[in-house]
């Protein structure tokens, strides 16, 4: 055999084995068939409860699939004073502050949402109430960005705010 035979093979040999990888690296990326992305906006919000909902301590994928991994959550809290404050975390954050509840049942349901849309971009209002383990213990508003990819929508970022007694959810933003 040449040595231009031999060159070409071994490039072709490197080629394969560089091909087989990058596939490897992008199934392993891709979400599994239980948590495909939304192929719209409007499918955002059941992805995010069928996410959130589940015990506390379950495994996170469709979570991690359907938020951009740079996405930041903050939580819009009333400080000591009175006057608002806010907490932010990341994905990885919020998952082990919520395994921290052991094996409580979570349930997420989105109760009305308005969707914002200019082209490969998308902003989601919604009302939300949030269970665990049967009972009610939070209700409030998410204001949720989003951006299309080639594989659907995910979340960019979200800020909650939860309703308080000086803050209750307004009868337009329940169902």
């Amino acid at each position: 055999m040449s040595t231009l035979s031999l060159q070409m093979l071994r490039a072709l040999f490197l080629a394969t084995i560089l091909a087989g990888a990058l596939a490897g690296s992008a199934m392993a990326q891709a979400p599994d068939a239980g948590c495909a992305l939304p192929s719209e906006p409007k499918g955002i919000p059941a992805a995010l409860d069928a996410a959130i909902s589940g015990p506390a301590d379950k495994d996170r994928a469709c979570m991690k699939a359907l938020l951009i991994p740079e996405a930041r959550l903050m939580f819009v809290l009333p400080g000591t004073d009175g006057a608002p404050t806010y907490r932010i975390e990341t994905l990885d954050d919020w998952i082990a502050r919520v395994k921290t509840r052991g094996h409580a049942q979570l349930d997420e349901k989105q109760l009305k949402f308005r969707i914002e849309r200019y082209s490969n971009i998308a902003h989601l209002w919604s009302s939300y109430a949030l269970y665990s383990d049967g009972k009610q213990v939070a209700r409030g508003i998410n204001s949720i960005e989003a951006i299309k990819e080639a594989a659907g929508w995910r979340v960019t970022g979200m800020m909650v705010q939860a309703e308080s007694v000086s803050a209750p959810l307004p009868k337009e933003y329940l169902p």
